[in-house]
C-alpha cells in the first residue's frame, strides 16, 4: 500500500474538487440547454395548435358558405336541372369538408389537443343531423338510411353525458363508411340504445363485408383495404382510426362483426362521463359541428 504525504493528499483533493466543479459547470450548461429546448418545444406546440386552429377556420368557413348557399339555392330554385347541379355542389363540398375535418382531428389527436368536453348531449338530434347530412350521397348510390332509438323519452329525445362534437364525428364516420361500402338497393341502419351507464350505437350495412384477417387492420391509420389507382372507394384511411382514437379518449370501445358479401355491423359502447352540474351545457343541434351556422348580415 502506497503512503502519501500531506502535500500529495491536498493536491489530490484539489484535483478532485476541480474536477467536480468542472462537472457541475457542464451539468449546469446542459440543464440550461434542456430548459431552452423544452421552452422551444412548448412554443412549437403552441404555434402548431394555433396553426391548426387558424387553417381549419380558413378552410372550413368558405366550405360552410358554399354548402349553406347551395342549400338555400335549392330551396329557391325548383327547376329539376338546376336542383341536380345544386345537389352536386352541396355533395362535393360536403365530402371535401368531411375529409378535411378528419385530417384536422387526426392532427389534433397526434398533438394531444383533442381533450373531451363533456356536455348533456341530445343524442337523437345529433343522429338526425348526421343522417340528413348524408342523405344526398346515400340517395345518389341508391342506399336508404334508417334509425331506431331505444331508451328515448316521451318526446323521442335521448340525453347522455358525453362529448357532443366527438360523438357526432364518430357517428358521421361510421355512417360514411357504411354508405360507401353498401350495395345499391340496400339499407344502412343506425340503432341507438341508452341506459344509465352507457350508450350503445350500432351501424349495420348490407355491403361487401370484411375478411376476418382484416378486422383489426381497419382501425390502423391510413390503412385502406381497397388500394391502387383503380380503387372503387374513396377516402384517406383516416375515418376508422379517428373513431378508435376518439373512443379511447371517451373510454369507450368499438366492436365489429362482418361476413363477406353479407355486410358489417360496427358497435360502439360509450360509458357515461362525469360532468359538473355547475358547468353543464346542452348540445342539441345535429348540424352544429359539421356545418357551422353562417352569420346573417
Amino acid at each position: 500500500m502506497q503512503n502519501f504525504t500531506d502535500e500529495q493528499l491536498l493536491d489530490e483533493l484539489k484535483f478532485r474538487l476541480e474536477q467536480s466543479r468542472h462537472s457541475m459547470q457542464e451539468l449546469s450548461v446542459v440543464n440550461r440547454k434542456l430548459v431552452d429546448m423544452n421552452k422551444k418545444l412548448g412554443e412549437s406546440e403552441t404555434l402548431k395548435s394555433n396553426f391548426l386552429s387558424n387553417i381549419r377556420n380558413e378552410i372550413n368557413n368558405p366550405l360552410n358558405a358554399i354548402i349553406g348557399l347551395a342549400l338555400q339555392l335549392a330551396d329557391i330554385v325548383k327547376k329539376p336541372e338546376v336542383s341536380k347541379l345544386v345537389n352536386m355542389i352541396q355533395s362535393e363540398a360536403f365530402n371535401l369538408d368531411f375529409q378535411l375535418r378528419n385530417i384536422f382531428i387526426a392532427a389534433e389527436l397526434e398533438a394531444g389537443d383533442a381533450l373531451p368536453n363533456i356536455e348533456h348531449v341530445e343524442v337523437a338530434s345529433v343522429l338526425t343531423g348526421a343522417l340528413e347530412n348524408f342523405t344526398v350521397h346515400a340517395t345518389d348510390i341508391q342506399v336508404s338510411l334508417k334509425s331506431e332509438l331505444t331508451g328515448a323519452d316521451s318526446e323521442g329525445r335521448i340525453f347522455f353525458p358525453t362529448d357532443a362534437e366527438k360523438l357526432q364525428v364518430i357517428i358521421a364516420n361510421l355512417l360514411a363508411n357504411a354508405i360507401e361500402y353498401s350495395k345499391p338497393g340496400t339499407e344502412v341502419t343506425v340503432l341507438v340504445e341508452k341506459s344509465e351507464e352507457k350508450l350503445i350505437l350500432k351501424v349495420e350495412d348490407h355491403g361487401i363485408g370484411i375478411e376476418e384477417a382484416d378486422l383489426k387492420r381497419i382501425f390502423d391509420r391510413f390503412v385502406q383495404l381497397d388500394t391502387g389507382p383503380s380503387r372503387a372507394h374513396l377516402g384517406h384511411g383516416l375515418g376508422l382510426s379517428v373513431v378508435k382514437s376518439l373512443l379511447d379518449l371517451l373510454q369507450g370501445e368499438i366492436q365489429v362483426t362482418s361476413r363477406l358479401g353479407i355486410g358489417s355491423t360496427f358497435t360502439v359502447i360509450i360509458p357515461a362521463s362525469d360532468y359538473s352540474s355547475d358547468n353543464m351545457t346542452f348540445a342539441e343541434g345535429g348540424n352544429l359541428f359539421l356545418f357551422d351556422k353562417m352569420e346573417e348580415k
